[in-house]
């Protein structure tokens, strides 16, 4: 249970409280050490701030910054503030550079573990939190490599590949990632798995898919978003080793948006402007040398 608590300071900050750890029951999982070692030794501007904890043995709490518009999962399903494309766009780009932090710049990486629209927070000014560092765990400790009984994940995010092994690396969450970023496009939450055979199956027009109220205000970038879509599939692919990395993800999303931009430049140019409409950054091992993964239907 999360709460919203104003202090006498007049800082609004948000409390969780985990549920008490009945007398006699041993957990297979710490999720409050878990949370607390996590999280108290990151910091980035794309995962929500540890602010304290407190333990008093029955009470267990957990101090975060405030995070205005709530989870992803939130607007986009409770439709109480529409979200165009240009922010559904920082927001997935935003978490994209928080997974990048975890699974390359911090040594041991950090494999999230329940990367879903839910634990992603969103910002006053659309900008992505990653949240919920309960099931997460350093790539070469012994917990990691350790067979679990406990579920790791969300129904519906969980790669498949965890069916079998039970066990959960970065590629795990890069599929994740990807179903998030279907439920970006699509604004659907219950038919990923339908989607995403549909779209191996090519028996449909890609864009019958996409949120058609994104559609409607956001319709002069369909291109960007089939684009996204793209990198969907690859992080989707059934295949862990043919995943791209989190690196490779960001790479690819600034590429797309960098490519629409010249795009533009290059349909209006300003005086004195030579916009080259095929510039692009390339520095991904995904880079998909001007050719888009998706081409919007003629």
């Amino acid at each position: 249970m999360v709460y919203r608590v104003e202090t006498p300071l007049k800082q609004v900050i948000a409390v969780k409280k985990l549920w008490p750890v009945k007398n006699g029951e041993i957990p297979e999982r710490d999720w409050f050490s878990a949370e607390v070692r996590t999280l108290g030794s990151i910091r980035h501007k794309n995962i929500v701030r540890l602010l304290g904890c407190c333990n008093n043995g029955k009470t267990r709490l957990l101090l975060f910054d405030y995070i205005s518009n709530g989870s992803l999962a939130g607007l986009l399903h409770e439709k109480k503030l529409f979200l165009d494309w240009d922010a559904r766009y920082n927001i997935i780009l935003g978490a994209a550079h928080g997974l990048e932090y975890l699974h390359h710049d911090c040594t041991p990486p950090i494999v999230h573990r329940d990367i879903k629209a839910n634990n992603i927070l969103v910002g006053p000014q659309f900008e992505a939190f990653l949240a919920d560092f309960g099931l997460a765990k350093l790539v070469d400790s012994a917990e990691c490599s350790r067979v679990s009984n406990t579920v790791a994940g969300s129904y519906g995010y969980i790669a498949p590949e965890y069916g079998y092994s039970f066990r959960i690396t970065e590629k795990s969450d890069v599929y994740s990632y990807g179903v998030v970023l279907l439920e970006v496009l699509t604004g659907e939450n219950q038919l990923i798995l339908r989607f995403l055979k549909e779209l191996r199956e090519r028996k449909r027009d890609f864009t019958t898919i996409l949120d058609q109220q994104l559609l409607l205000r956001s319709g002069t970038q369909l291109q960007e978003m089939l684009q996204v879509l793209g990198v969907a599939l690859l992080c989707v692919n059934p295949s862990p080793e043919e995943r791209p990395t989190m690196k490779d993800v960001t790479a690819l999303l600034k590429e797309i948006k960098h490519e629409n931009e010249d795009f533009e430049k290059s349909h209006c140019p300003s005086k004195g402007d030579t916009a080259n409409p095929k510039a692009a950054v390339h520095s991904s091992s995904f880079s998909r040398s001007s050719e888009p993964l998706i081409r919007s239907p003629s």
